[in-house]
């Protein structure tokens, strides 16, 4: 395999956005983040039922993170509360 350089200009905006989002990803640098990018375009149009079936993962495994972060917080609101009324009935808390 051979590797070959391409060369892209890019608006200040966007490249401040790709390198924002290279960091969120922990991607090494830019180069990193276009090549996963065009990487996953090529899968996408080379098949893209199993691009929709990956898309359609991820969606299910980020709402179900959603849901156990939003569930965790409840469940801390819900101890605070009883340490709260804990303080309270001691006295020390008005």
């Amino acid at each position: 395999m051979t590797d070959v350089m391409v060369s892209i200009r890019l608006p200040e905006s966007l490249f401040l956005e790709l390198k924002r989002l290279a960091e969120k990803e922990h991607y090494m640098d830019i180069s990193e983040q276009i090549r996963s990018i065009v990487r996953d375009k090529w899968l996408y149009y080379k098949q893209p039922e199993l691009m929709e079936l990956k898309k359609l993962r991820e969606g299910i495994k980020k709402e179900l993170k959603k849901k156990s972060e939003k569930m965790l917080r409840l469940e801390i609101i819900k101890e605070l509360e009883k340490i709260k009324e804990e303080i309270r009935k001691e006295g020390l808390l008005k």
